[in-house]
């Protein structure tokens, strides 16, 4: 299977319910994400091999009453988030000259979109 993409591997974690950060890593430069209460950066983890690719699938559910408690803060600080990464997209978007990576970028955005919608 091909690797994904940098913004591949991050609108993933995004849609997953991931929090991009405002620090990158220091590896990669790739932003850095809060996910499950741990401080990662996704793409070095993505390279690393781990098999981290799909956590929603066991732990998801237990994480889930604890979030419920703070469902309408967490929920506005995601929406905030994601709001300012499909901006960041947008932007990106329009300077990228590849139109392969304008497609990927275009269904991240569509992707991030989606999920806002959902959140909203």
């Amino acid at each position: 299977m091909p690797m994904k993409r940098e913004d591949e591997i991050m609108a993933d974690y995004l849609l997953k319910g991931g929090k991009m950060l405002s620090a990158s890593c220091p590896s990669c430069g790739c932003p850095l994400f809060e996910y499950k209460g741990e401080t990662l950066c996704v793409v070095c983890r993505e390279v690393q091999g781990r098999e981290e690719q799909e956590p929603p699938a066991p732990a998801g559910g237990a994480a889930i009453p604890v979030q419920e408690e703070t469902a309408g803060t967490e929920y506005r600080s995601l929406a905030a988030t994601l709001e300012g990464t499909l901006i960041a997209l947008a932007l990106r978007i329009r300077e990228e000259p590849d139109p392969e990576r304008v497609m990927v970028l275009m269904n991240s955005l569509k992707r991030g979109i989606e999920a806002l919608r959902l959140l909203c």
